[in-house]
């Protein structure tokens, strides 16, 4: 009958070689759960904004439509003026409040970057100081 496997007495080449790989796999494993993470962000993102964006124009044509039928002809382009300049700023509003979300989100993959310079710092020259 054979032996079971023992494990690497520490301190050897063996050891350390086991310990890197075990390092190395759960970085790619926590990588790949980051990405699948912005992923489904950016999906879900999408399709929110897609959906909305379809939904804005049915209204605001439906609504453009009612208010062209339903004002007197001297004041419809007072108007429509005031109509144009209001979906405008709502517009805008709009794109910086993305604007603003997108730049304050975290790096991607911030956090495997950190636990990578962590690592590299354990490994490196004297290892890790409390």
């Amino acid at each position: 009958m054979s032996e079971p496997t023992r494990p690497p007495r520490p301190g050897t080449l063996r050891s350390f070689a086991n310990g890197a790989a075990a390092l190395l796999l759960t970085r790619a494993e926590l990588m790949a759960l980051e990405a699948q993470e912005w992923k489904d962000d950016i999906v879900g993102n999408l399709l929110q904004g897609m959906l909305g964006v379809v939904l804005l124009g049915c209204g605001l044509i439906a609504a453009v439509l009612a208010l062209w039928a339903l004002t007197p002809v001297e004041w419809r382009l007072a108007v429509m003026a005031g109509l144009a300049l209001l979906l405008g700023g709502a517009g805008a509003a709009l794109l910086l409040g993305l604007r603003r979300k997108l730049r304050e989100q975290p790096a991607p993959f911030a956090v495997t970057l950190e636990e990578a310079r962590k690592d590299w710092a354990a490994l490196g020259p004297g290892g890790e100081r409390p």
